[in-house]
């Protein structure tokens, strides 16, 4: 981009009848005799191509300079030649290409069939980005932390593998530090060693089986410093071939296993730390880890013996026993005696697949929801449930029946516990939502100072608002959005300043829908994706000043859908003054925490 003065530079020559040429051709020269600059020129019958050509100079020019930098760098494969480790270092270079070096400044002259074009950029400039790289990956490894303390390993091994990834494309990652529990640790060293650590602390186990047609399913318990995992995924060798990715939830997983089950002494697992399926999420991240070499980590596989099988794990009440939680009239735990015969005509439907011998047991709405979740995925049962029985509002929550759903079109598996609403006055089911996972139960359940029924109405709306995007239920999303509903999606963007089009970081471009444009677009995403689901960690609740029960709820938010995937942080300002009758005024999503506010909340609005 040509900056002011050079604008009116040209201007004036113009007028002046002057060839441009000329005044470009003593401005390229200047750049060239300035070692301040990295500079590439091309010339082609477009101006595509030539600017390919000059793009391609460039990154040349910088990779030549910056190649003595990289020290951690590739294996024996592609440091054994020097034409192998340049060509190395040039695909690195051009990982950042995302960033400021396809944003240099651009100067052309000529017409087809001979178009020139001459980029630059001051090499202070590409430090910067360098400079961009660290923090991000810096701020990758504060991620994956939070998350392991939470349990949370899929996310702690996401975040700390891309953060390895990331470094190996610095040209300091041999001397990249960072302070971490006090002391400052070298990131070569510690992210490799901490990915490890996760490994060791990660237990598998079976705790019962159940044949299933051909096969044999194995339920696993799956903890992490021997506590249940919030989330894990892993595949496993079934016999002939390696299975689906599963989303393990508060520590149940699953396993099935073909063939003569008589023969079978193990499971071999593998537990996911590279989330290739996920790239797409981040361009940064995808251009990368589709350049650099791969980390093998060998102790990602685990054997688990199926020489003895434990007791399974029971299910566990989202409302605590602790004596300091006081539990009103109005959320009590209720005899479910006479709802379990109902319940087990219904496992057992599912188990034969004769859906419709248990119509008698919904209502007409109740059914929708369950003929929604049985074409939802394969579901399969993973072990008989303990049910804990709510009473709330006018029904009866039974939590909840553990289930795996596995997709025809996608590599990908989920488990999920399904919570059946019976109406007390009919009872019937009426309804069936996915259970949030303990953890943010807990954290919902820990703000004291609202009282019970408020605490269960928020984790009621959050799970069934889940399950209405993974079943598809646009009219009851499109319900509870209030008409003038504002809707704010974010997008990562690089922020240019000043004439010369430079980077000063990154921001989130922040574009603003009306409801008929966003449920609009949630119809494309619907009838386009065999799948959609939600998992949300990390809730944040505050409550408004005014309005009764309305609530800003922050959680941070994995979408997983058939052909794509994102992280991010959803925010939500819901009216529950109705339980049942829930009113969204504003949904915001952001890729990432803003460095000058962070998160949307409700002070915001």
């Amino acid at each position: 981009m040509l900056s002011s003065r050079l604008n009116a530079m040209l201007f004036w020559l113009l007028l002046c009848g002057m060839p441009v040429a000329v005044a470009f051709s003593q401005t390229v020269e200047q750049v060239k005799s300035n070692n301040a600059y990295y500079w590439g020129e091309g010339v082609g019958k477009t101006t595509s191509q030539a600017d390919e050509q000059a793009l391609s100079m460039l990154i040349n020019s910088i990779s030549a300079k910056v190649e003595s930098d990289f020290s951690v760098q590739t294996t024996e494969t592609s440091d054994s030649k020097k034409s192998d480790f340049k060509q190395y270092v040039n695909s690195l270079v051009k990982t950042y290409s995302n960033a400021t070096i396809k944003n240099t400044e651009i100067l052309s002259w000529g017409e087809e069939p001979e178009v020139h074009v001459f980029r630059f950029v001051k090499k202070s400039e590409i430090y910067k980005i360098f400079a961009e790289r660290e923090l991000k990956i810096k701020e990758f490894v504060a991620i994956a932390q939070k998350a392991e303390a939470n349990y949370q390993t899929a996310d702690a091994l996401r975040y700390y593998y891309w953060a390895l990834m990331l470094l190996q494309s610095h040209p300091d990652a041999a001397s990249m530090t960072m302070e971490i529990n006090g002391k400052q640790e070298k990131l070569d060293v510690f992210l490799p060693r901490q990915i490890n650590a996760v490994f060791d602390s990660l237990q598998f186990a079976v705790t019962g089986k159940q044949p299933d047609e051909n096969l044999m399913q194995y339920l696993l318990r799956i903890t992490y410093q021997q506590q249940p995992v919030s989330n894990c995924e892993y595949s496993f060798f079934d016999g002939r071939n390696w299975s689906v990715v599963i989303g393990a939830k508060d520590g149940k997983g699953i396993a099935e296993m073909m063939g003569d089950t008589a023969l079978h002494k193990e499971i071999r697992v593998k537990v996911e730390y590279a989330f290739e399926n996920e790239w797409k999420i981040d361009n940064e991240v995808n251009d990368v880890l589709r350049k650099v070499e791969p980390v093998i980590f060998k102790k990602s596989y685990v054997n688990v013996p199926l020489t003895e099988v434990k007791a399974p794990v029971q299910a566990v009440t989202v409302v605590p026993d602790a004596p300091e939680v006081t539990i009103p009239a109005s959320v009590s735990a209720v005899d479910g005696t006479p709802y379990l015969s109902m319940l087990e005509r219904v496992e057992q439907a599912i188990r034969t697949k004769r859906y419709e011998s248990v119509r008698d047991c919904f209502t007409d709405e109740g059914y929708d929801m369950f003929t929604r979740l049985v074409q939802y995925g394969r579901g399969v049962i993973l072990v008989k449930p303990v049910y804990s029985f709510l009473a709330f509002e006018d029904g009866i929550m039974a939590r909840a029946l553990p289930m795996r759903f596995s997709f025809s079109n996608n590599r990908r598996a989920f488990v999920e516990d399904v919570v059946f609403n019976i109406s007390q006055r009919e009872g019937k089911i009426r309804s069936l939502s996915f259970a949030l996972p303990n953890k943010v139960c807990s954290d919902i359940l820990k703000y004291e100072n609202w009282g019970e029924y408020s605490r269960m109405a928020i984790i009621h709306f959050i799970e069934i608002y889940k399950t209405a995007y993974a079943l598809k239920q646009l009219e009851y999303i499109e319900s509870i959005f209030s008409d003038n509903a504002l809707i704010i999606v974010g997008k990562i963007v690089k922020n240019y300043t000043g004439d010369n089009n430079r980077v000063s970081g990154s921001q989130v471009k922040l574009t603003q829908y009306s409801k008929e444009q966003y449920i609009r677009q949630l119809s494309s995403v619907f009838k386009s994706n065999e799948y959609v689901n939600l998992k949300f960690t990390d809730i944040n609740v505050k409550k408004a000043g005014v309005g009764g029960e309305v609530y800003g709820i922050q959680l941070k938010q994995d979408y997983f859908s058939t052909g794509y995937g994102d992280t991010g942080y959803l925010f939500l300002m819901v009216d529950l003054n109705r339980v049942e009758e829930p009113v969204i005024h504003i949904r915001t999503w952001q890729p990432e925490k803003d460095p000058d506010f962070g998160l949307y909340d409700i002070s915001d609005f």
